[in-house]
């Protein structure tokens, strides 16, 4: 008889063997998952399924089997003619069905005789799961400094009152021979070295000179021996920048390893302190004509004179820690008043208002710590104010010029004054003038 394979199934019950009389035997399921050979068959005696069901390795389902001599074809191909796909499915000699003829729907089994059915096509692997793409790394982060907190103080962290537990003030003197005639302007640069403070002494004989000091050194030395500077800032490149008072008239870039100045920017007021933004804008003080705002690069022109009042005699100027807020400390009537700034560095001088005034003499040199408290020095020391400008006490540090944080942690605060400089240890870390 001649066996058929009818919907694309696998036709049962055609066992192989050589005799054309024997009778199919009842053939393994559909799915040829066992494939057993016809009971009765004359052929192939028992018809076990082939463990590798004769399939084509690569066969595609149901396109057809390489059948043997008059094997039927599948569904869709005529015997032996179109069945290419099955390469490799040549029908066992015993005609048994493939184990593993699940998946395909073509092949049908051999007719009995000496040519085996073909097997199914087997199922192709499953596609595997593509690597996860890595993730790209971060760039870099460009750190100014300047007087940006973001930079310096620890974020997302809450200070108490700044003198609790204060510790002792200490004092340093000039080494001999050398004396401290008036210093002033302190300001603290983390890069260089392990941490270096730098002050101006801003007498004019012999000159005005920058001394630094290394510490755990209590031995300052001359850095620049004529730099005619008053106060001192950083900027976003942590070079000094000096409010040079000895004509001619200025701010001057100094380099931090060598001394040598750089950039000058010409000025017709007596610089007297000067502060720098993190956006490179910089302010500056002149107690007999008021404070300025110098525009950042390419420009850098100075502007108008501002004035708190007619009379004030500007002096201290400090940044908040946002950077949003300008305070001008006045010499003269020993008062703070505060600015916003606009985005772009601007003064904005409609909203001038009085921040504090000062319980002793003088408002002179300024700085801010990371909770946003403002120090002033003052002829009996650095009075200390809140960011709502109330009155918090005093760091008793005598005469008081100036003062910026430094050390490790930013806690220790430096404060020049007639002719020594003075450091103590508070509970709150601040920024570098």
């Amino acid at each position: 008889m001649v066996c058929v394979a009818s919907g694309g199934i696998v036709a049962q019950g055609c066992g192989g063997g050589t005799s054309s009389t024997g009778t199919a035997g009842s053939g393994g399921g559909a799915s040829g998952t066992t494939g057993a050979a016809g009971t009765t068959g004359a052929a192939g005696t028992s018809g076990s399924a082939g463990t590798t069901g004769t399939a084509g390795t690569t066969g595609a389902a149901g396109s057809a089997a390489t059948a043997g001599t008059s094997g039927a074809a599948g569904t869709t191909g005529t015997a032996g003619v179109t069945g290419t796909a099955g390469t490799t499915g040549v029908g066992g000699t015993t005609g048994a069905a493939g184990t593993t003829g699940s998946g395909g729907t073509a092949g049908g089994a051999g007719r009995g005789g000496t040519g085996g059915a073909a097997g199914a096509a087997g199922r192709g692997g499953t596609t595997g799961t593509a690597g996860a793409t890595g993730a790209g790394g971060t760039g870099g982060a460009v750190v100014p400094h300047g007087s940006a907190a973001k930079w310096i103080c620890p974020q997302g962290q809450t200070f108490g009152n700044p003198l609790t537990g204060i510790g002792t003030v200490n004092a340093i003197n000039a080494p001999n021979p050398e004396y401290f005639a008036f210093i002033e302007g302190p300001v603290w640069i983390g890069s260089v070295g392990t941490g270096t403070l730098f002050f101006s002494d801003n007498a004019s004989s012999p000159n005005e000179r920058i001394w630094k000091l290394v510490p755990p050194a209590t031995v300052p030395t001359i850095f620049v021996a004529a730099s005619g500077s008053n106060g001192l800032a950083v900027d976003n490149q942590d070079r000094i920048v000096a409010a040079v008072q000895r004509s001619p008239y200025g701010i001057v870039v100094f380099n931090t390893t060598s001394g040598n100045s750089g950039t000058t920017i010409p000025t017709t007021g007596k610089p007297n302190d000067v502060i720098v933004r993190s956006d490179n804008n910089i302010y500056f003080t002149d107690p007999d004509t008021g404070f300025y705002r110098i525009t950042p690069a390419p420009a850098m022109a100075v502007g108008a004179a501002m004035k708190p009042t007619q009379g004030s005699r500007p002096n201290g100027i400090v940044l908040s820690p946002d950077e949003n807020t300008l305070y001008v400390g006045d010499v003269g009537n020993k008062s703070i008043t505060k600015y916003t700034l606009a985005t772009d560095g601007s003064v904005m001088t409609a909203t001038m208002a009085t921040f504090a005034t000062a319980m002793r003499d003088t408002v002179d040199g300024m700085c801010v710590d990371c909770a946003g408290n403002v120090y002033a020095g003052t002829s009996g020391g650095v009075e200390v104010y809140s960011p709502a400008g109330a009155y918090l006490g005093l760091v008793p540090t005598g005469e008081s010029s100036n003062c910026t944080f430094g050390g490790a942690d930013r806690k220790t605060m430096y404060v020049t004054s007639r002719a020594q400089l003075k450091y103590v240890t508070l509970a709150v870390p601040g920024l570098p003038d």
